[in-house]
Parts: C-alpha cells; structure tokens; sequence
C-alpha cells in the first residue's frame, strides 16, 4: 500500500512530522502542472504570432497608405500643373486679342466697330446725379492708390524689364513704394487671391465687378482680402511690393471688359468732374447699350 503513497517529512525545531500524498494527487498534480506549462506556452507562442501578425498588417496598411498620399500628392501637382497650363493658355488668349485690338486701333481699321463705344448725346442728358453716382461705383474709375498718379509702365508693348524682349504690357504700372495700401476701384466680388510669391504676377488680387468689369492688382506684398468676399469701392485689397517678375516695388494694374484687356490710363482719371471723357476716350466698350441697361435697372431700384 505505501507505494502508492508519497510521504512528506517535514523537521523544525518543535520536531519531525509526516504527511501522506496519495499517488493520484502526486500524478493529478505533475498532469496540471504539465497542462499548465503547455497552456501557458501556446499563450505566449499565440500572442507573438498574433502580435507579428498585427505588426505586419499595421506595416502593410501603412505602406498603402503611404502610396496613397503619395499618388494624392502626385495628382494634386498634376492638377496645379494642368492648372497653370489652362490659365497660361487663358492669359494668352487674352493676350492675342488685346494685341490684335491694339494693331487694329494703331492702324485705324476699328474705326466702324469703335463708333459703336461711341454715347449718344441724348443717352447722356437724361442721366441724373444718382445714376452717373451708381456707375462711378459699379465700374472701375480712379486710382487704387491714394498717392499721387504716376505711370512707369504704361499699357501697350514694351521692352520687359526682367527678361530684356519685347512684350504686350495689359496694364499700367503705378509708382508705389513697398507696403503702400492699394485700394478697390469699385464695388465687386474677389474672384482670385494668389498670397504666396509664385509665378509673374506674384502675389495678386483679382476683382469681379458689374457688366463684365475686372480689375488686377499684382505684384503685391501682402494680400488682405479672401476668395469670394464682398468688396465695395476704397475698400483695401493689400499692400504694394515687389513679388512676382518684378524689378522694383510698384502696382500692375488692369481693368478687364469681359475678354478684353482695357488700357486702365483713361478709368485711372474718370470721376464726376469729367464724367463724359471716358466716353470719348474709350470706345472698346459699348457704353450706348451700357449704360441704357444701368439707367433703367438703377430707374426700377428706385421705384
């Protein structure tokens, strides 16, 4: 009987007793400890297999990740690239037509399509005070700056200072040292805000004003305005620098009738003392139609 029994002795200074183990339990005891060893191993061998598992399927997202953001990054520089290109090609479309209109105007064969800018006598006699007012804040008229006028690159073709060619200037460079406010011409919407110090024009403020008026504000130091605010004339739109392709601190300026690049020398003068000499001067536009379409629509704002 004693062999399937284990004896435990145990001595201390009060003396020796002995205690009896069956053999199950000696057995039941080496099985669960056996058990627990193997539970405990294929623990540990599970959880690093799951962990390396984890850690390869967090490395593989990642790696998708990254050639998303990578193709992203890749089709956004495309897209500016296509951007620039289609703008490039808008700017000279642009161009190509204002130089056309300037050969045309030099040569004198506009004179039939010119006298269509031309205004009635009549038109403007039944103008009153309000109307000639509301125009003066619907259309670009006077200088954006409220320093004294001074024209250092007038609009037409000119030796470019930078690149030494010829070139088609579209507007009219103002003397204006760095930092100089620069002001809206008249009431509009911005269209396009450009506040980092990239291509020509630099930093640059476009206006969407009434009847297919725009103006451009370039070469700036700091823009102030945002896309699509609402601007009303002598607002401020930035400060005058020298960004872009520029050789010294001043404001490009431009006006803009629907396709056509306007020379801005006239608009830079036109106020109320000398409200019918932009008529006169400025026959690219259809002033006779125009300025019907404004006195009647200003005539029901008013009833």
């Amino acid at each position: 009987m004693m062999k399937n029994r284990l004896i435990i002795t145990v001595s201390d200074v009060h003396g020796t007793k002995s205690y009896n183990i069956h053999q199950f339990i000696r057995k039941f005891i080496v099985i669960f400890s056996i058990v627990a060893l193997f539970v405990l191993g294929g623990s540990f061998w599970l959880i690093t297999y799951l962990s390396s598992e984890v850690s390869h399927l967090k490395e593989s997202k990642k790696k998708e990740i990254t050639a998303l953001e990578q193709k992203e990054k890749m089709l956004l520089s495309q897209n500016s690239k296509y951007s620039e290109q289609i703008k490039n090609k808008a700017d000279d479309l642009e161009e190509l037509s204002s130089k056309l209109d300037h050969l045309e105007e030099i040569i004198g064969i506009k004179k039939e399509d010119e006298d269509l800018g031309l205004i009635k006598r009549a038109t403007l006699a039944t103008m009153t005070t309000s109307q000639k007012a509301f125009i003066l804040r619907t259309i670009p008229n006077g200088s954006p700056l409220k320093t004294k006028i001074v024209v250092t690159s007038p609009f037409g073709y000119r030796v470019h200072p930078i690149t030494k060619t010829k070139k088609f200037h579209r507007g009219t460079d103002l003397r204006a040292r760095m930092r100089t406010k620069v002001y809206a011409t008249a009431d509009g919407i911005v269209s396009y805000v450009r506040s980092r110090d990239i291509s020509g024009y630099g930093r640059v403020v476009k206006i969407m004003h009434s009847y297919g008026f725009q103006t451009v504000y370039a070469h700036l130091n700091k823009t102030k305005v945002k896309l699509g605010q609402v601007i009303r004339k002598g607002e401020l739109l930035g400060l005058s620098g020298n960004s872009g392709r520029s050789a010294a601190p001043h404001l490009h300026y431009e006006v803009r009738y629907g396709i056509k690049v306007i020379n801005p020398y006239n608009f830079l003068y036109w106020n109320m003392k000398n409200y019918e000499n932009i008529f006169k001067k400025q026959r690219r536009i259809p002033w006779e139609s125009l300025v019907r379409l404004i006195s009647e629509q200003n005539k029901i704002v008013q009833q």
